[in-house]
């Protein structure tokens, strides 16, 4: 932060710094110094969304380090992960991207591959609809879920085939490589599609082709065998519910409830590999059967300081805290935040056996799996 100009004691160069290193990572970046002169741009177009907004002003001075710790604290994740990633080779670097840009646009409300940071702070790249820094109160105080609208694309599912989820491997805490699960929407026309996140009747499929390929591929389907071409035309033939390709089931047309505690945990860093980094993030969903909601997380890094000379270890513990509201129908979750802002997601219950059989202790929101644990 120094070498950008920006003051660590100040939280609007905290927040600075997390869209920095955001916007670095989802855009592939690993490791480069940022222009101080580019930083302090965003740093002062932050600062003048932050001084527009009576919420952001009015917090008291724990509020307001409360979220400097969070900022730092994402910021210090992204890196960490980012250069572990860069130390598995390019394709890791792809998927860390990846992985990074659908949490950083759920948290800023940007989507940051289509600003570019400039003199004039973050600005649309050319032909882009993306929101800069200065014109998303969200992005800065990064709790406001977009506003649920009517569906754009309700047809989308009358081309659907079917709705499945495969296995992938990832890197996990302390950089272990570890087996993990995101939804495959299959078309009839052949096409798949990895789940982004937003339900699938608010995705503009066509514009989800054009700017995450990455996201789509090919399919066949022989007996119980499918055979996946990715984007780059690498096809893998999986079978149906033999360890890494598994039907997923939807709850009923009218609503469905649960009652149940979900965590995800996930990680990385580099220790499992002999170096120095860990580092562990675990979210928790615990659901009611009335229709209540609450979510908590925990975060933390550790560095030994054996390689690079400098140790540390940071964490944000954040109980579950907050009555939300949430429904399902069929493919879809709708949150609803105690602040009555709402936002939807795909969902998808998860299969065990074969033939294949409703598994209710593993759920996909958006596309990251859940599971139930005693």
């Amino acid at each position: 932060m120094a070498a950008m100009g920006l003051d660590t004691q100040n939280v609007i160069d905290m927040v600075a710094t997390y869209w920095i290193a955001a916007h670095d990572a989802v855009n592939g970046v690993v490791g480069q110094q940022t222009d101080p002169a580019l930083a302090r741009a965003a740093r002062d177009q932050i600062a003048a969304t932050m001084a527009g907004d009576t919420q952001l002003t009015q917090m008291s001075e724990a509020e307001r380090q409360d979220l400097a710790d969070t900022m730092l604290l994402q910021a210090l994740l992204i890196e960490g992960r980012m250069q572990s990633a860069a130390g598995s080779g390019p394709a890791m670097v792809r998927q860390m991207s990846d992985q990074i840009y659908q949490e950083a646009s759920a948290l800023t409300g940007t989507d940051l591959r289509a600003v570019n940071l400039t003199t004039a702070g973050f600005v649309p790249k050319a032909g882009a609809a993306a929101r800069s820094a200065s014109s998303t109160t969200a992005a800065a105080t990064a709790s406001s879920p977009a506003q649920s609208a009517p569906a754009a694309h309700a047809a989308n599912w009358d081309k659907v085939d079917g709705v499945y989820f495969k296995l992938f491997y990832g890197t996990g805490v302390g950089g272990m490589m570890t087996m993990d699960y995101e939804p495959v929407v299959l078309f009839t026309d052949g096409t798949y599609y990895e789940v982004e996140g937003p339900a699938l009747e608010d995705v503009d499929l066509a514009a989800s082709r054009q700017a995450e390929p990455r996201n789509w591929g090919r399919w066949t389907r022989s007996g119980n065998s499918f055979t996946l071409t990715d984007w780059e035309g690498d096809g893998d033939t999986l079978d149906l519910q033999d360890g890494q390709f598994f039907k997923a089931f939807d709850g009923p047309a009218g609503g469905d409830r649960l009652d149940m505690k979900y965590e995800r945990i996930s990680g990385g860093g580099n220790t499992a590999l002999g170096g120095e980094m860990m580092i562990v993030s675990q979210s928790e969903l615990t659901f009611a059967p009335d229709g209540r909601y609450t979510k908590g997380s925990f975060g933390g890094a550790m560095g030994s300081g054996a390689q690079s000379g400098v140790g540390m270890t940071v964490g944000s513990n954040r109980p579950a805290t907050g009555i939300g509201r949430y429904t399902i129908d069929r493919h879809t979750i709708t949150l609803a935040e105690p602040d009555g802002s709402t936002s939807r997601q795909f969902f998808a219950f998860g299969s065990s056996g074969n033939p294949a059989e409703l598994d209710r202790e593993l759920i996909f929101v958006g596309e990251r799996v859940f599971v139930h644990m005693d």
